[in-house]
């Protein structure tokens, strides 16, 4: 018995490790590239506070968080208020408002998070919460919702769930990055260029803190902001030097945007039509799909694409057996367009 269980143990590790597996023909790009000039700042965006009716969390406990995952900018959407902009370092953090758009008959049309001018579609593959109105570009898209992308796919939260449990005491945030297994990114760069998107992208925490309890000499927080920065944040890629949180709002409206999973930026520019990818892995498995299908193996990649949008995203690979690759973990995702005019980061 004992070694049936020792066997079953040893069968569940190898499998938390080994998947996902994509088999897959990847190219190689021979040569390295040069990115263009542009600066490269780190930002987490749909956070809620204790100004939102579902959530605990205290302005300082954003900033400590700030501090401890080096993020340089963090805004902050609560539900129908923008009460926390009384509380907001103007270098650092900037408030904005999360409200549902509904008819006259109290339908919901959509979720909309209005930061100062910028705009952004907020849970836009969530049914309940499905976009109804105008596509048009001043929109930006939250292609992934934390909170939404690990709770979609529960069987494989639950699976994680134990060894998580188990290593946190020891690993921290290490053991935590288990849960960017359960993150499907394929699934959502395929939903966006079904339902036929083409609107700038952006990701989303959708943070909201359940329980906390802070007395003398202790603060627990869960979930902890500091956890959630870990998993995911935005960099953005721009062109000009940002040197306040207000800057930030129109860099955002201008730039590109890569949703990373990585506390290091993986680049992505285009020169016309060709486009180009650099990742800090040499096991990098990248993948650009929209009018064309490109699968590329190693830090860089660079293609010419027709015209149109497309989708780029990239995973971190543990093993390689020819065209097997295993222990799949999700690096980026960002949305393009591509398009024969212009030289640009974007």
């Amino acid at each position: 018995m004992i070694w049936l269980f020792i066997a079953l143990l040893i069968a569940y590790s190898a499998f938390i490790h080994l998947y996902p597996i994509k088999w897959v023909k990847a190219r190689r790009c021979k040569e390295l590239f040069e990115p263009p000039d542009f600066y490269v700042y780190s930002y987490e965006f749909h956070i809620h506070t204790q100004f939102s009716y579902d959530s605990l969390g205290k302005p300082e406990d954003i900033k400590a968080s700030m501090s401890a995952q080096d993020i340089d900018y963090a805004i902050i959407t609560d539900h129908d208020t923008d009460a926390i902009k009384n509380f907001c370092d103007e270098l650092k953090i900037i408030a904005g408002i999360e409200k549902k758009i509904t008819d006259k008959d109290g339908n919901i049309l959509g979720d909309l998070i209005q930061v100062e001018n910028l705009k952004v579609i907020a849970h836009p593959f969530k049914e309940k919460y499905r976009w109804k109105l105008s596509r048009d570009k001043e929109y930006m898209f939250e292609m992934i919702n934390l909170k939404d992308v690990l709770l979609d796919n529960k069987p494989m939260l639950f699976l994680y769930f134990l060894p998580i449990l188990l290593t946190f005491p020891v690993l921290k945030e290490r053991s935590l990055s288990l849960l960017q297994k359960v993150i499907d990114i394929e699934k959502y760069a395929y939903a966006y260029l079904k339902e036929g998107w083409d609107n700038p992208v952006i990701g989303g925490l959708d943070h909201h803190v359940k329980i906390y309890i802070r007395e003398v000499g202790m603060r627990f927080l869960f979930p902890n902001y500091k956890h959630s920065f870990s998993l995911m944040r935005n960099f953005l890629l721009s062109k000009e030097k940002i040197a306040c949180a207000k800057e930030l709002i129109n860099a955002v409206k201008r730039s590109l945007t890569i949703i990373s999973f990585l506390s290091k930026p993986s680049l992505v520019w285009r020169k016309g039509n060709r486009v180009f990818v650099q990742t800090p892995y040499e096991n990098s498995l990248i993948f650009l799909k929209g009018a064309q299908k490109n699968c590329f193996e190693g830090s860089c990649a660079s293609t010419q694409l027709k015209d149109g949008v497309y989708v780029i995203y990239a995973y971190r690979y543990l093993l390689r057996i020819g065209r097997l690759y295993l222990g799949l973990k999700p690096m980026f995702i960002t949305a393009l367009e591509v398009r024969k005019d212009g030289d640009a980061p974007t």
